[in-house]
């Protein structure tokens, strides 16, 4: 599920002066034109998603295929998400909404009639600058279009947009793949995107262009030292595995470090320049800020490869359809939204301690879904699946939805715009690298398929405590954050 940026973002637009329009002025269409490629962007992800091993199968694709298949849209989406906001300022943040949604929606169709492999990663790439050129903008643009006293509702709805869309998605890709219109099969869960997205187009016109008086240069420099580091890492952690781990890719890997350690020194000595760097590097000596991005990565690496695993096991381990599959992970998706919904009650009366509680629940809903795969044996009947998944996901509804809050809060007020750009690239970043790192253990606990459904469970089960593991290390740096919560902003 994606991280709730509402709240951020009402703190973020604060720090700058509104455009003051009257609503009465403003066409009823334009907050369903703001708010649907929000819901076409989160959406996919977890359409997509469910359809990998459908995809797999229809292309004739491996594993590791699959795997840059995804990784492919949220490393760009990553890279390019700060460069895209800084487009929006510069030519029109209209425009570049426009741009990224028609682009989107071109990616898409080329997408749904992709006869390789590879066509369909370069084009889930171009997906992915789409949806970096156009998800900034619809911050912006509330901000610019709304008056102080209407953003708070429709931050809500914002928020509420990304849940519904996460917890959606999975249904939605399920029900395509198994109406099976006019034998398009998996191609389905791209097209349905050319359909929003050009209802969205049409919607676009109604909202007002805004712009920045700021017209900073940017930092393209920085932006392709990051894409570098970070495609040298992913690469081979995906690629390795099935390539038997040559010695040219296991270099490439270790050259990733140095590559990201130049990244970061450009960054800081265009920062002490006075000009705008990619990356304010310099938040990372805010040690509040520091262990919430290391919970976010922790977080978010667990979320995105336990959505991977989960569509394999159900769907190729126990012959799930992709609809079942998806209603099953569902349940996961129902806690995730009614823990968002009452985080900010539940913060107020624990303050960061609701981070250790969240953590907790995150770690004990993997380990009791573990429990559930070995107690059920291979068996199709997996409604004792049910109650560890709702834990798993009140669990991370109650980490995700009040730590950008919890980590900006200590941040300075000019610095919070940098923070929160950084905060969401680090989702994205930490989604590409969890599932890169879990198909390593994925395909080496499972071995070639196909496998009994024994071996599928035994490998979903290796993964899940893997998992677990990675959330029990939330733990201690939440209780850093709450031993930091009472410092002052510097």
């Amino acid at each position: 599920m994606p991280n709730t940026l509402s709240d951020a973002a009402a703190r973020l637009v604060r720090t700058r002066d509104p455009v003051s329009k009257g609503d009465g002025h403003r066409s009823r269409l334009m907050l369903p034109a703001l708010l649907l490629p929000v819901f076409m962007a989160v959406s996919n992800v977890f359409i997509v998603n469910v359809a990998t091993p459908s995809i797999q199968e229809g292309l004739g694709a491996s594993f590791s295929d699959v795997q840059f298949i995804l990784t492919g849209y949220t490393l760009t989406f990553a890279v390019l998400l700060i460069i895209g906001a800084r487009l929006g300022d510069r030519f029109g943040r209209r425009r570049m909404l426009f741009i990224g949604v028609a682009l989107f929606t071109i990616a898409s169709l080329l997408c749904g009639f992709s006869a390789r492999v590879t066509m369909l990663i370069a084009s889930r790439v171009l997906q992915g600058v789409g949806a970096a050129l156009f998800m900034p903008q619809v911050l912006s643009l509330i901000q610019a279009n709304y008056t102080p006293e209407g953003r708070g509702a429709i931050f809500g709805m914002y928020g509420a947009t990304q849940g519904i869309a996460a917890a959606a998605g999975q249904i939605i890709g399920g029900l395509l793949l198994c109406m099976n219109l006019w034998e398009l099969d998996w191609r389905a869960v791209f097209l349905i995107s050319v359909l929003l997205g050009a209802l969205i187009l049409a919607l676009i016109p109604f909202i007002p262009e805004s712009g920045s008086p700021d017209r900073a240069g940017l930092d393209w420099v920085g932006a392709a030292l990051a894409a570098t580091g970070l495609l040298m890492l992913v690469y081979p952690l995906v690629q390795g595995q099935r390539a038997g781990w040559p010695p040219s890719l296991v270099a490439v890997l270790f050259c990733s470090a140095p590559v990201l350690i130049l990244f970061a020194w450009y960054e800081r000595r265009l920062l002490h320049r006075g000009q705008l760097p990619f990356m304010n590097v310099d938040l990372f000596r805010h040690k509040v800020f520091t262990f919430g991005i290391l919970v976010v990565l922790l977080l978010m690496s667990s979320q995105g490869a336990f959505f991977l695993v989960a569509a394999y096991m159900l769907q190729l381990g126990l012959h799930f359809s992709a609809l079942q599959a998806g209603l099953v992970i569902g349940s996961m998706g129902i806690g995730y939204f009614l823990a968002s919904l009452f985080s900010s009650r539940v913060a107020a009366k624990l303050g960061a301690h609701v981070l250790t509680v969240g953590s907790i629940l995150t770690t004990a809903g993997y380990l009791l879904l573990s429990w559930a795969v070995q107690a059920t044996d291979g068996s199709s009947d997996v409604g004792v699946w049910i109650p560890a998944l709702a834990v798993l996901g009140i669990g991370q509804g109650l980490v995700a939805a009040p730590l950008t809050n919890i980590v900006l809060a200590k941040i300075r007020t000019t610095d919070i715009g940098s923070a929160s750009g950084v905060m969401t690239t680090s989702i994205q970043i930490a989604s590409t690298i969890g599932i890169a790192l879990i198909g390593i253990i994925w395909l080496s606990a499972l071995g070639v398929p196909p496998k009994p459904v024994s071996a599928y469970s035994d490998a979903f089960t290796i993964c899940l405590y893997v998992l677990a593991a990675a959330s029990a290390l939330i733990m201690p740096l939440a209780l850093m954050l709450v031993g930091r919560n009472g410092a002052r902003r510097s």
